[in-house]
């Protein structure tokens, strides 16, 4: 038995869960939660599912390949992007709904871009480890290509105006 791993596993849920109950008392304090508040996560939590049923035909089609893939590793990747979108999607509309009222500049559009590659990246090389194949590397080279490629575009077209 992994006594580390389900210290890490329970402590981590309680540490989250005491960060959650602190974070919402100091933010009723300040009167953060509202009705823009809840209606920010809660679309954030409907687009994280959409992220997560993408991941499961992702993940069925790899097992539908042949390639073997073992239980706590298929949930812990899961878990791990369907909270990790919950939490971006959550801050983008919380950036685009409360901070943002104009157009997307050039300069935000290239930081995005270079995010999207850098997300792409760590996401296939997060599959490339779990399925022990560094051919899912090579899928994360058209992604990449594109939005290089939009960025030069964007930088181009900014340098031009």
């Amino acid at each position: 038995m992994e006594i580390g791993g389900l210290i890490g596993l329970y402590g981590g849920l309680l540490m989250g869960g005491i960060g959650w109950w602190f974070g919402r008392k100091k933010a009723m304090k300040n009167r953060g939660i509202d009705e823009l508040y809840r209606h920010i996560w809660e679309k954030a939590r409907s687009y994280s599912w959409y992220f997560t049923i993408a991941a499961i035909y992702v993940l069925f089609s790899i097992y539908a390949l042949g390639i073997p893939l073992k239980t706590p590793m298929v949930l812990g990747v899961l878990l791990l992007l369907h909270l990790g979108s919950w939490a971006i999607t959550g801050v983008i509309l919380n950036y685009r709904m409360t901070v943002s009222s104009e157009p997307l500049t050039q300069k935000t559009k290239v930081v995005l871009g270079v995010t999207f590659i850098v997300a792409s990246f760590i996401l296939f090389t997060v599959l490339s480890l779990v399925t022990q194949n560094w051919k899912f590397l090579l899928c994360s080279i058209p992604p990449n290509v594109l939005c290089l490629c939009l960025i030069i575009f964007l930088r181009d077209k900014s340098v031009r105006d």
